[in-house]
């Protein structure tokens, strides 16, 4: 049998035994749980944002008469970190030059994020449409953002420039 360099005092005190070993455990397997459901919690809001979006996508009409509104689907591509992925919109008319933007982005294939923004028609020559707009997304997800966008007939192309130094473009289809 080995000796031990320890005295029987030290061994005493060095051990884990009973309450405090429990508590200590406890304590790790309450954290890995609390982390477990708060990804979860989180996995399952960001999948209620998506089935919301999908079903108003799926259910999306429009007049027919507006050159602009309808259903867009494309890219999105960051020239600042090379971050890319899926895009789609859905343009509705407000008012007079006035068209609310709401798009759905997809991020390494698995994280979707979605906002809305109001574009605003700044010029309408022989069917190229010229808009603009500009939403705040929040400190986190880069700040304000400003769109210049151009369409013509089934091709909508934007630009984007975040107030974190972020920009890139939209290249988006119309989709019948």
């Amino acid at each position: 049998m080995r000796e031990s360099i320890f005295s029987v005092e030290t061994r005493r005190r060095l051990r884990f035994n009973g309450p405090l070993k429990r508590s200590i455990l406890a304590r790790g397997t309450d954290l890995v749980l609390r982390i477990s459901l708060l990804t979860s919690l989180l996995l399952m809001l960001a999948g209620c944002g998506s089935l919301k979006y999908g079903r108003a996508w799926s259910a999306f009409e429009t007049s027919g008469a507006d050159p602009l509104e309808g259903r867009w689907q494309g890219v999105w591509r960051s020239e600042w970190n090379d971050h890319s992925g899926q895009l789609r919109c859905m343009l509705s008319r407000e008012g007079p030059r006035r068209y609310l933007a709401w798009f759905h982005a997809r991020y390494a294939r698995i994280f979707s994020f979605q906002y809305k923004t109001v574009f605003t028609v700044t010029e309408d020559q022989a069917g190229m449409y010229r808009l603009e707009g500009e939403q705040d997304l929040g400190k986190l997800a880069g700040g304000l953002y400003r769109y210049a966008a151009a369409i013509q007939g089934d091709d909508f192309q934007a630009t984007y420039e975040a107030a974190n130094g972020d920009h890139g473009v939209f290249e988006l289809l119309r989709v019948e």
